[in-house]
Parts: C-alpha cells; sequence; structure tokens
C-alpha cells in the first residue's frame, strides 16, 4: 500500500475530482490523501457554483500530506488559480526525493464550463509541467495547450509533440472524444523522438460517465507508486478505465457513474 496525494477540486456529485481519485486510489489498494483546491457544487446538469480555495488552506493542507506521510505518487486535477498552483510547486521542488507526478491539467468540466483562466493555465506550464512525470490531456485541454484544432490522429500525434516541447518529460493524450479511433490514445515521452505509442481499448459508446480523466490519471499514480514503468502503468490503468466505463452504473437517463469495485476487481 502506498500513500497517494490527490490534488483536486472536491466535486458533490461524488463522480468527478478529489472523489473519484480517492475511490479509483482505494479501490486498487492504496492510501488516498487529500488536498482540495476548490469546492464545486455539482449535479446531474454540470457545475452550479465554485469556491476556490484559499492560499492559507491549500498551502497547509500541502504542508501536512507531505510533512506526516511517506508519499509514493502525487496525481492533480483542477488547479484553478496560481496561488494553488505555485504552492505546489513549491513543495514538489522542496522534496529530496521527487515523487512519481501525474498532472492531469483539467481545464474543462466535463459539462464544458471554463474552470482555468489563461493566466493560470500558462503558470501551471511554466512552473508544474517541468516538474511532471507525465501530463494528461484529453482532446479539448490538448486543443487549449496548443492553440490547434485535433480531429485526426496525425493532429493528436503533432498536438502531443508540441505539449513535450512545453517542459514536460511525457504526454499522454486521451483521445474518447476524438472523431477518429476514441478507443486508442497516443502515449509520447522525451526520448521517443516523436514516435507514438498508442494505447489500446474498447470504447464504449452508449455512455460518458464524469470523471474518466481524474480516474486514468489517479490509476496511472497508482501504478507509478507501484514502481511500474510509466508505459505499463498507463496500460494498467487504460484497462481499468475502460472496465469503470463497461461497468458504469445510470443515475438517469444520460447520466452515468463510474463502477471503481468492479473495475478493481476484473482489473
Amino acid at each position: 500500500m502506498a500513500f497517494i496525494v490527490s490534488i483536486a477540486g472536491s466535486d458533490s456529485s461524488g463522480g468527478a475530482g478529489n472523489q473519484a481519485d480517492v475511490l479509483c486510489i482505494e479501490a486498487l489498494g492504496h492510501h488516498a490523501l487529500s488536498v482540495i483546491t476548490a469546492v464545486t457544487a455539482q449535479d446531474t446538469r454540470g457545475v452550479q457554483h465554485i469556491a476556490h480555495t484559499d492560499e492559507t488552506t491549500v498551502r497547509s493542507q500541502l504542508d501536512a500530506v507531505f510533512s506526516t506521510f511517506k508519499v509514493g505518487a502525487v496525481k492533480s486535477g483542477m488547479l484553478p488559480n496560481a496561488v494553488s498552483i505555485q504552492s505546489l510547486a513549491k513543495i514538489l521542488q522542496d522534496q529530496s526525493n521527487p515523487h512519481p507526478y501525474v498532472l492531469d491539467p483539467v481545464l474543462f468540466a466535463s459539462s464544458g464550463e471554463l474552470l482555468v483562466q489563461e493566466e493560470s493555465m500558462q503558470v501551471m506550464v511554466q512552473e508544474l509541467f517541468p516538474l511532471a512525470t507525465v501530463v494528461t490531456p484529453n482532446i479539448s485541454e490538448a486543443e487549449r495547450l496548443t492553440g490547434r484544432n485535433i480531429n485526426t490522429l496525425e493532429e493528436i500525434i503533432a498536438a502531443g509533440s508540441e505539449i513535450l516541447k512545453l517542459g514536460c518529460r511525457a504526454v499522454l493524450i486521451t483521445c474518447g472524444h476524438a472523431e477518429s479511433d476514441p478507443g486508442v490514445d497516443v502515449f509520447l515521452d522525451s526520448h521517443s523522438k516523436d514516435v507514438p505509442y498508442y494505447i489500446h481499448g474498447r470504447y464504449i459508446e452508449d455512455r460518458s460517465p464524469r470523471g474518466t480523466g481524474c480516474t486514468y490519471a489517479s490509476a496511472i499514480a497508482c501504478g507509478l507508486a507501484s514502481h511500474l514503468t510509466l508505459y505499463d502503468a498507463i496500460q494498467n490503468a487504460k484497462r481499468y478505465i475502460t472496465l469503470a466505463i463497461a461497468n458504469a452504473y445510470r443515475v438517469e437517463s444520460d447520466y452515468w457513474l463510474l463502477n471503481h469495485q468492479v473495475a478493481a476487481s476484473e482489473l
């Protein structure tokens, strides 16, 4: 069992954000530590309200978990402002032994709401991308990071190469919303010389649960904390998220929640 730090917003619906991270981490046999960067009111219609956590509270949470526990890996999601980004960057830089760090650049809510302004996104790129083991944007986030439209597999690969140039060591573009090959994600690292690895999985067309990106990134962090290579951690996480979607349960006609328990038991 490892201690995995989730740095993310709180989702009152329990489908995404810190709640999704905790469900995934605990289902995979690890212990989740929480740093809450925002409190959101969400329901089946989307995000109704967001309250950012103040600077003192963010820093106090970070200090508490990093000073007390032997951290095995770190996963960050929603970092809504420069304060939370810079606080995380400082504490990661201060660690004598760098932790595996999965950065999920949550820029939009599943329902489309913009969560991070341009200025904060630029701070994230400058301060956190160089510290990340892997950055895991979806198609929409990759478009915003690169300023380009992405529709084809070739455009996904080109965007991945461009994101690598922003300073991160590796990038995994999750392609569940791609127009072509939505079951295939694209992974590039700084050693691949723009040659992509394809992460294959079954695309489940009839449902789109909230929290898939959060969960995928958390599952990668769990794999890294278990001393898997990054590639193997991604492959395991892909299997986990595919199972969680396949066994998702319906709350309303078009609203589904991931099934973490079944995913972990069938992995």
